[in-house]
């Protein structure tokens, strides 16, 4: 699959559609506007010059934002340093919408991590593919 930001200077292609789409509502991806697919790191091309931005509000921050710097269209998380899983998150709305049709859409809830044990904030549901979720 091939997608692109809203500008077109930095492209993405992954191997595939992803397992299930994650609407994170972590204070980071409730600002990015992201909704992520999740796949190892070798198999992710990124073409162009994204720019990356490390969270300065937390301690030992362990990924890294890509974002266009001519359009500002959140590109991927990546990891940085040592001991990170071989994964990295890229923003599925790059892409097609109706590609993505019926994939299922998971709610992970990161704000409330330590309290919620299911770690999701709502029940999941497949991705429409006209762009919004259901």
């Amino acid at each position: 699959m091939e997608g692109s930001c809203l500008c077109g200077r930095v492209t993405v292609e992954v191997p595939g559609r992803p397992d299930y789409l994650n609407a994170c509502n972590c204070a980071a991806c409730m600002k990015l506007g992201t909704l992520w697919g999740y796949f190892p790191v070798g198999e992710v091309r990124i073409e162009g010059s994204p720019a990356r931005y490390v969270r300065e509000d937390i301690a030992q921050p362990h990924l890294g934002f890509d974002f266009c710097e001519q359009c500002g269209t959140a590109i991927d998380w990546a990891p940085i340093g040592d001991g990170m899983p071989d994964r990295m998150g890229v923003n599925m709305r790059l892409f097609d919408p109706a590609a993505l049709r019926g994939i299922e859409v998971r709610y992970g809830d990161r704000r409330n991590h330590s309290t919620n044990p299911r770690h999701y904030y709502r029940e999941p549901n497949p991705f429409d593919g006209a762009g919004a979720i259901a």
